[in-house]
């Protein structure tokens, strides 16, 4: 065991002891210890160094750091996933699925999503799976190949197998390229076919019914070859709707006596105005009164006021 990860794991302890017994100044100080460590790794810092980190459970006091660890193992590229794998399934339960904690969207966060996801997991799983689910995806791809490539660690390659499953396309033809691997091949196969299979085909078009002569003429005329043909829009219409509309001037018509009969007045039958003078429209114009007729109306009217006002 080299020098820093033995630190490594004195501070995680150092914390986490700190936080079960609610002692807030050993917390404090485990804290501040954990920065400053965190602070002066550099790239020849091992994986192991790093993973070991990811033993700190998730809260404010730790998210920043747990932060800085995932950003620094998620750089690593696809060489750091085989550890990472291993240490989220070596203390997770037998019966994990890593699809319950794994997104696989590289989204900013990831830890925080782990731990809502599954609240109950151990902090290592479910800290390592948030680094892989914040990977770039062809980084976390490649390193989930590696891990099928390798011999042995069959719990191992199962977690991996299914991670690449939910991935899904983005991997077949990175997948290919390892048929021919001993070791991965059984496995390589099965994914290939569980992607596939997962695929749903695309539903072929209903084939437009050749016994009706209706929907060739329909698509002639621009309508889509499976679009029904309306016998509403083809039969001819009822009599009585044909009727209306080629008769409109005698369909429900008054009579032609009701249009021409005028309420009587005083005026002398001989004197009535024809139909052009009272200003129907179909008769035109009504002509200038002449002088006899202004004479006429003149005397009618004073004997009409002589009537009413007794003067008669």
């Amino acid at each position: 065991m080299d020098a820093e990860l033995a630190v490594a794991r004195q501070l995680v302890d150092a914390f986490t002891d700190a936080l079960r017994i609610g002692d807030l100044d050993a917390r404090e100080y485990a804290e501040q210890q954990l920065a400053d460590f965190v602070d002066e790794l550099d790239d020849g810092t091992s994986d192991g160094t790093l993973v070991a980190l990811l033993d700190l459970p998730l809260d404010e006091g730790t998210f920043s750091l747990l932060h800085d660890v995932s950003a620094r193992l998620s750089r690593r590229g696809p060489g750091v996933v085989a550890a990472l794998l291993e240490a989220a399934v070596g203390e997770a339960p037998p019966d994990l699925s890593l699809r319950d904690v794994v997104t696989v969207a590289g989204a900013v966060g990831a830890l925080l999503e782990a731990a809502a996801r599954r609240p109950d997991l151990p902090d290592r799983t479910a800290n390592a799976c948030s680094v892989m689910d914040a990977m770039a995806q062809g980084d976390l791809i490649l390193g989930l190949i590696e891990v099928l490539e390798a011999p042995g660690g069959e719990r191992l390659k199962r977690a991996a197998a299914e991670m690449l499953v939910d991935i899904g396309q983005p991997a077949v033809s990175r997948l290919e390229m390892s048929l021919h691997d001993r070791d991965a091949e059984p496995w390589v196969s099965d994914v290939l076919v569980d992607i596939r299979e997962g695929r749903e085909p695309a539903a072929d078009p209903a084939p437009a019914d050749a016994d009706d002569p209706r929907a060739d003429e329909a698509a002639a005329d621009g309508a889509p070859p499976d679009s029904p043909v309306d016998d509403s829009l083809t039969d001819p219409p009822p009599d009585s709707l044909t009727d209306s509309l080629t008769d409109p001037l005698t369909a429900d018509a008054p009579a032609a006596d009701a249009l021409t009969d005028t309420p009587a007045d005083d005026t002398p039958a001989g004197d009535a105005p024809t139909e052009a003078a009272t200003g129907d429209p179909a008769g035109g114009p009504a002509p200038l009164p002449g002088a006899g007729d202004i004479d006429r109306e003149y005397e009618a009217f004073v004997d009409r006021f002589k009537r009413e006002t007794g003067q008669g």
